[in-house]
């Protein structure tokens, strides 16, 4: 995984730039006015700092179709050409109008970064360590400031110092960066397959995961993410590999699924009405929460259920794996998760299109694909194919990375259905239950039995399916080529999909509540905190004068935030966002409260001064712990790929917007209203913000993004039927419930 972190880490190198540039410009400020006269105009004074917000919106509001239509790395290396275009700018500036424009594309370069940098740090991460990644854009921006801090501090000690140098010094990092996106940043896998570019998806795969690993099972999925979304059912089945069974056929109301050169089948589990155990509750012990939104409570079941196998269940599965595929012996033939069989018809390959010549799944056999003669009445522009999705795996349980194995627990498979030969996806999660319920099934005819593993499944149409091609006379179910499922542009309507609405709103409502939390103002509050505490006077003991002073408190208060941020990145994946967030908003809430007793019942003084600084470190430390990084983390990840660009810029225009109009309204409320009713405001944001989550904000940690997406689109499209039977059972309007 040594790519994906490298990746990672040069992708943040933006938000690095951003931390720097706010550190640079609020020292700079100090120095500039002198030259500029902007005493004397403090609206061109905040002209200055404006600018820069104006810029991130506009940009902000760009980058997700930009990102959609020219993908990931593309607008990533726009950015940093805009950080050191914008750092030449100001270097120059003759005039004051000269380096307001600079600090505006400043500002463009800032939003770009933002909104994209945890796209494709999402879209490229493995499963597993996605948290850990995704957060280290809050380490490295709060890096930035940390050290653009101490930097504009040592300038500061100058006898005049040069606000040209402080932000000039910005183009040596951004000429690092512009190098890494144009040089070693790759695109982002799911917008090269969203675009039909497989060959360069699979190669992008395997440099991300290494050598080492299979990548064709994650490829799979990555294409069948393009159709997420569409009538999606969730199930509880029984599997049980086929040629296990006494009869050479399913029995009646059991089906084949495909995942494996050999099928297993899978039986459904009803309860007595005949309504499927998970698709009629929402959660899997069948009690949820009063105001909890059902997705919230089922995904935390099934994640729980997961984690909770029994250790001797799992020595089952892997003692009747070993003996399905006949021992080890066997197992180590197998290269890559694929056999390399006698049998593959390379001739074949050598007949197609290359850009049909990345199978999704290896291992294909003579059998499994058209004849050579068949194959030939295929045009060469087009780019449809027929193959059966065989491929040999670890299991159809088996460790995540093998073939079939998407990550967090979840393998892909697919099945046919025998009425009008539609083809399916399935992603399924072997469940950890007791073991009285397990053999509880013992007695199923067919499939029942010590063999049989009970999963949970996600059901919906493949986005390989192709009607048409089942007259082709092909061996297994009949596929379209990606390249014909290829999302050709930004496809605003589906922002319209039941299931994206509902992500928008758990999206939006995150990014808003987090910046009326009032980390800004707090953080500007903070100087002021250590001016009363004495801090001042000892720095003025020191030889430090004031200025000094002001920016060595805010490079202290940064210097609290990265220790915090690390723990942040070993609980992201651990606890998980959820956990996170329900754990530090109430601190968050509690110590801003506990700020304004002190200031309200402590006399104005050192311990007043203590005491506020107590509340606001606490404060400070937890936000970069949660609400700091996990909004951005989650809107990355709750979104389909086809709109993700689109909808995640949506919810950054939110954030931007919310910061310009805390960031106004701070001093107006502040000198109205005080300390203690700015801080109640923030203090009751939190609290309202802890409910949110508590109601709306589901676990998101360990799962792919195609099945969280999947979770958002099922609970919508359930909502959805919930509204229109009721509407049916009342044609005159609703009444009231006794």
């Amino acid at each position: 995984m040594k790519g994906a972190r490298s990746v990672a880490t040069a992708a943040s190198l933006g938000n690095l730039l951003q931390g720097w540039d706010n550190a640079a410009i609020a020292g700079a400020l100090l120095y500039l006015k002198t030259e500029f006269h902007l005493e004397e105009n403090p609206t061109l004074e905040g002209m200055v700092v404006a600018s820069t917000l104006i810029g991130a919106v506009v940009s902000t509001a760009c980058a997700g179709p930009s990102s959609d239509a020219l993908g990931r790395r593309t607008m990533l290396c726009v950015s940093a050409f805009l950080f050191v275009f914008a750092g030449s700018l100001m270097v120059w500036s003759p005039t004051i109008y000269v380096l307001i424009v600079g600090r505006f594309f400043v500002g463009t370069s800032i939003g770009l970064a933002a909104t994209i940098v945890p796209i494709l740090i999402s879209e490229s991460a493995p499963t597993e360590i996605r948290g850990q990644l995704a957060t280290l854009p809050q380490l490295l921006g709060s890096s930035g400031l940390f050290l653009a801090y101490c930097m504009v501090f040592g300038f500061s000690l100058m006898a005049e110092p040069s606000w040209r140098m402080i932000l000039g010094i910005i183009l040596i990092p951004g000429a690092l960066y512009l190098a890494l996106c144009v040089c070693y940043l790759p695109e982002s896998p799911r917008w090269l397959v969203s675009k039909g570019r497989m060959l360069e998806a699979r190669h992008v795969l395997q440099n991300l995961r290494g050598a080492e690993h299979d990548v064709s099972a994650e490829l799979a999925l990555l294409v069948e993410g393009l159709g997420v979304g569409a009538q999606t059912q969730l199930e509880e089945w029984l599997l049980k590999p086929a040629d296990k069974l006494d009869a050479p056929h399913p029995d009646e109301g059991q089906f084949t699924l495909f995942g494996e050169d050999t099928a297993w089948v899978a039986q459904p589990l009803k309860d007595e009405s005949g309504l499927s155990l998970l698709s009629r509750r929402p959660s899997m012990d069948g009690h949820s929460m009063p105001f909890v939104d059902d997705m919230v409570s089922l995904m935390g079941s099934l994640q729980t259920a997961a984690e909770n196998l029994p250790s001797d269940f799992s020595e089952h599965v892997e003692s009747r794996r070993n003996s399905f595929w006949g021992g080890d012996e066997e197992q180590g033939q197998r290269v890559n998760g694929g056999y390399q069989s006698e049998d593959v018809d390379q001739g074949m390959v050598g007949d197609m299109d290359e850009t049909l010549q990345t199978p999704l799944l290896k291992g294909q056999s003579k059998t499994n694909v058209l004849s050579r003669q068949g194959s030939k009445n295929l045009s060469r522009g087009n780019s449809m194919r027929l193959s059966r999705t065989s491929s040999r795996i670890d299991g159809m349980f088996g460790e995540v990375g093998s073939v079939g194995g998407i990550g967090g627990g979840w393998q892909l498979a697919w099945r046919t259905d025998g009425e009008d030969g539609r083809f399916e996806r399935v992603f399924l999660l072997q469940e950890g239950h007791d073991t009285s319920r397990f053999n509880s099934h013992m007695s199923l005819p067919g499939i029942g039995g010590e063999d049989s593993i009970q999963a949970a499944a996600l059901i919906g149409p493949s986005v390989q399916f192709s009607k048409e091609l089942l007259n082709e006379h092909a061996v297994g179910p009949a596929m379209v080529h990606p390249s014909e499922t290829a999302t050709k542009g930004p496809a605003w309507s589906d922002l319209m999909d039941v299931g994206v609405k509902r992500a928008l709103i758990v999206g939006v409502g995150l990014q808003v509540l987090q910046q009326f939390c009032g980390i800004n103002a707090v953080l500007y509050f903070t100087p002021q905190i250590l001016k009363q505490s004495g801090a001042d006077a000892m720095a003025a003991s020191a030889g430090i004068n004031a200025d000094s002073a002001s920016i060595m408190a805010s490079a202290f208060t940064c210097l609290m935030m990265l220790p915090c941020i690390f723990l942040a990145m070993w609980l992201m994946d651990k606890s998980g966002r959820r956990q996170l967030l329900l754990s530090t908003l109430p601190v968050l809430c509690v110590s801003l409260v506990c700020v304004i007793l002190v200031n309200t019942l402590v006399a104005p003084g050192l311990f007043q001064a203590i005491g506020s600084f107590i509340g606001v470190a606490t404060f400070i430390c937890c936000f970069v712990m949660g609400f700091g990084p996990i909004p951005n983390i989650m809107c990355s990840e709750i979104f389909p790929t086809r709109v993700r660009g689109i909808a995640i810029g949506i919810t950054s225009a939110a954030m931007w917007v919310s910061n310009v109009i805390v960031s106004y309204a701070f001093p107006i409320a502040n000198a109205k209203y005080g300390l203690v009713g700015v801080f109640g405001f923030f203090a009751t944001m939190s609290f309202v913000a802890w409910i949110f989550v508590f109601l709306k904000v589901p676990e998101t940690k360990g799962l792919p993004l195609e099945i969280i997406c999947e979770f958002f689109a099922m609970a919508g499209q359930q909502t959805e039927a919930r509204k229109h039977h009721t509407e049916a059972e009342e044609p005159n309007g609703p009444t009231k419930r006794v």
